[in-house]
């Protein structure tokens, strides 16, 4: 019932959830294993409003956010086109930079031979890691530390958002961050600066990696959730916590057809929230939005900040390391370096170690101290 499922255009047909909506039950099918884009051209088409009614949008969602007492976030692909990362199912005639979507690109082949398909896998990869967050992922940044916003749901595994430095306790990466690998024995954590992920198999998520934990060394496997594959619990609950919590849902960059992510904003559309979509595309729940924006995510954001008098912040990048010593024995001292995450005291790779030989120059150890943080 937690697999990630491809969301029809049409109604909704299933069945309310009983109880507290922690683990979505969803009866729809699986998608298509190589052809999860958006068939319908209609469907494809691009929206752009008018700038009148965009300052009219932006005017209300302000508002509506200083009233709300819990707000989510939910992003899609959309928030990182700007950041030069393609998304999934905008149609070939798009406006975006970045091109069609991904998964378009792969239904309409093109005439791609087998290199040029593999050459753009390897593009993607690369942005991937190369990309900076946009300034849709600061000004959420900024909102979050504002208060006026609890939550970001992210269906994206780009990893910007814990790499803008948002908080991840309050997000929740439901399929997954390519920068991240955990240990399955004993639950651990690792954040990486490169792709995790190196399994040729859709289904093989080892890595070549261990857990640094002596009293463990289970094998490390990466975080990716692929169609068909169960959501980790952890994320999934706090996405559905947070949406029985939630009095108003922005949607920003996401077609909203994969399941159970969608139902996320559903939930709080269907308990009298309001919901907000700010997508090109209409969406399977364009109906049931209190608005529809058709515009930039960054254009949005960028006149949002400025009606909410908030100012974007730059990108900055973080680094957090640990560096202790002890003397092993007279005049002979171990010092270790460790990388650690900004928010949590997860292992976090940055560091490169230089291959040796290398070269210790005597220094007084009253220069060091015995722990430095």
């Amino acid at each position: 019932p937690n697999k990630a499922t491809n969301k029809t255009p049409s109604t909704s047909t299933r069945e309310p959830r009983p109880g507290p909506p922690k683990k979505p039950v969803t009866d729809k099918p699986k998608p298509k294993p190589f052809n999860p884009a958006i068939e319908d051209e209609e469907e494809k088409k691009e929206f752009f409003d008018k700038e009148e009614d965009l300052e009219t949008h932006v005017k209300t969602v302000a508002k509506w956010m200083k009233k709300s007492k819990y707000t989510i976030m939910f992003t899609g692909a959309g928030i990182s086109t700007s950041a030069g990362i393609p998304d999934f199912r905008s149609g070939m005639n798009t406006v975006l930079d970045t091109g069609p979507g991904v998964w378009e690109l792969r239904d309409k082949k093109q005439g791609l031979t087998e290199k040029q398909k593999t050459d753009l896998k390897k593009k993607i990869r690369k942005d991937l890691v190369k990309a900076l967050p946009s300034v849709t992922h600061m000004a959420i940044l900024k909102l979050h530390e504002a208060g006026l916003v609890d939550l970001t749901v992210s269906q994206n595994v780009d990893g910007l958002h814990r790499r803008s430095n948002l908080n991840p306790k309050e997000l929740a990466e439901l399929h997954g961050n390519t920068n991240l690998e955990h240990c399955r024995k004993c639950k651990r954590e690792y954040m990486r600066d490169f792709r995790t992920r190196e399994g040729r198999k859709v289904s093989d998520h080892r890595t070549s990696r261990m857990c640094d934990d002596p009293k463990c060394r289970g094998q490390l496997h990466d975080s990716i959730i692929n169609f068909g594959e169960n959501l980790p619990d952890k994320p999934l609950d706090k996405a559905f916590d947070g949406a029985e919590k939630a009095d108003m849902c922005i949607v920003l960059g996401s077609s909203l057809r994969v399941t159970p992510a969608a139902d996320v904003p559903e939930d709080v559309a269907k308990k009298g929230g309001k919901l907000v979509i700010c997508n090109l595309q209409q969406t399977p729940l364009s109906s049931r939005a209190s608005i529809n924006v058709h515009a930039m995510c960054d254009a949005f954001m960028t006149k949002l900040m400025k009606e909410l008098d908030l100012e974007i912040p730059e990108f900055k990048l973080h680094r957090r390391m640990k560096v202790s010593m002890k003397e092993i024995k007279k005049g002979t001292f171990e010092v270790v370096v460790t990388g650690l995450d900004v928010h949590e005291d997860a292992p976090y790779s940055f560091i490169k170690v230089p291959p040796p030989p290398y070269i210790f120059m005597p220094m007084p150890v009253s220069q060091f101290g015995t722990d430095i943080e």
